[in-house]
């Protein structure tokens, strides 16, 4: 697994509907991204959860729910597709499919830049998932390169896929 789980931290919750947390992939100032597992089944998700101090907070759960919609109506394999959500809990969550591999960000930093046609796919792949989310009538408020995984196909080494995640 090419993304860094990191431990969770006490006062994190254990599941969230029905995924048990087994670990952190990241925060922001919105919420934090749990790594989760399907309590039937098995299945790996990203469960994005509301920060507990702003799950009381009209506006914040409101702007969560639309975060919600928004990612539900985009459809592109170039887009972490969403698994499952409770946006009226106590702690509104949003699972999207768990994706196996780095950030743009971390893979720069490790391997540097992209070139060739590596460059060209991920370019092709970014602007697929734009068109779709546009397309969806959604704007993607914090494209960075920290919301940009690249996913290596076991299937044809050498390349690489784009999945674009985190709408903010």
């Amino acid at each position: 697994m090419d993304a860094k789980v990191l431990p969770k931290r006490p006062g994190d919750p254990r599941r969230l509907g029905p995924y048990e947390l087994v670990g952190r992939l990241g925060e922001g100032g919105m919420g934090v991204v749990f790594l989760g597992r399907e309590r039937r089944g098995g299945r790996l998700a990203a469960v994005k959860a509301l920060r507990p101090e702003l799950a009381g907070d009209p506006a914040f759960a409101a702007r969560f729910r639309r975060e919600v919609e928004a990612a539900r109506r985009v459809d592109s394999r170039h887009v972490a597709r969403v698994l499952d959500a409770d946006p009226a809990a106590d702690r509104p969550w949003l699972a999207t499919e768990h994706v196996d591999g780095a950030t743009l960000a971390a893979e720069v930093a490790r391997r540097g830049s992209l070139a060739g046609q590596g460059l060209v796919a991920f370019a092709a792949g970014v602007a697929e998932a734009l068109s779709a989310i546009h397309a969806a009538g959604v704007v993607h408020r914090d494209l960075k390169p920290a919301n940009v995984l690249l996913q290596h196909d076991p299937a044809a080494p050498g390349r690489t896929g784009v999945k674009v995640i985190d709408f903010g």
